[in-house]
């Protein structure tokens, strides 16, 4: 880099002797030598030498141009990145509103338990644990809610709660041990028990004879026999899987519960009371 720097300095040294020298001989020489001429003569050895300076600093120029360039591209692109966030964030609250609204309009719309009061809830956390498998919900004494009271989804039954404070109330699910149904399934409306067998669990149905006509697919609703705790009619769960082992006094049946804890939002609180 330092002999790049000398040599531009040598050369205008000798261009600057080369000149004074030029001058002398015109002034003595006349019209020998002219202006124009030593201008011109100048010229052609001053280019060289100005070329190559701008070719030694050209790529400094170029570096910093482009390191410019390069943070306000990537100033863009981030400000581009951040509009993208806004409208992924804007998307995905219309479609959780749009799921809330389609559970609402599935609620309103149910055909079980008709003609039973209700109090409409909304989900607030779940609380799954070793001990008990339930729900909260935003609605409590102060609402009306009792202990007992019967809780069904858009698709069915969801539980019952268990306990109850001014402004909320703790919903058992099915699949808690502690739960135990009456239902009903197939045309002839036979009578089998439903359980809870825990955490993510099938339901397991009991009371079912080998030979009996249930199949995978069919539909079991609460049966509302005497002193039954929930009312009749009420969508409970499919049946997912049926065997019967060899010798086995019951058939081997799974259910499928029709609520999705899940994504479960809104639910009813059925103001019913078992018969005495």
């Amino acid at each position: 880099m330092l002999k790049l720097f000398a040599r531009p300095r040598i050369t205008l040294l000798l261009l600057v002797l080369a000149s004074m020298s030029l001058v002398t001989l015109n002034y003595r020489g006349g019209a020998k030598f002219s202006f124009v001429s030593i201008k011109a003569a100048v010229r052609d050895v001053v280019s060289p030498v100005r070329s190559t300076a701008n070719g030694i600093f050209r790529p400094v120029g170029n570096f910093f141009t482009g390191a410019f360039e390069y943070g306000s591209t990537k100033a863009k692109l981030a400000q581009v990145q951040n509009e993208l966030d806004q409208l992924k964030l804007v998307q995905y609250s219309q479609l959780d509103a749009q799921r809330q609204l389609d559970q609402l309009l599935t609620l309103s719309k149910i055909q079980f338990a008709q003609g039973i009061p209700s109090i409409e809830a909304q989900v607030v956390g779940q609380t799954p644990t070793n001990i008990q498998l339930s729900f909260e919900l935003n609605k409590g004494s102060s609402q009306g809610v009792k202990l007992g009271m019967v809780v069904v989804g858009g698709s069915g039954l969801a539980g019952r709660v268990v306990a109850v404070s001014s402004g909320t109330s703790t919903v058992l699910m099915l699949s808690d041990p502690n739960f135990v149904a009456g239902v009903r399934y197939g045309k002839g409306g036979n009578i089998a028990l439903a359980t809870g067998q825990g955490v993510n669990l099938p339901l397991k149905l009991g009371l079912i004879d080998p030979g009996s006509n249930i199949r995978v697919g069919q539909v079991l609703v609460t049966s509302g026999l005497q002193g039954e705790i929930y009312p009749a009619g009420i969508p409970v769960g499919v049946v997912s899987s049926v065997s019967n082992p060899i010798g086995g006094l019951q058939e081997q049946v799974l259910v499928k519960p029709l609520v999705n804890y899940s994504n479960l939002q809104f639910v009813k609180i059925l103001e019913w009371a078992p018969p005495a």
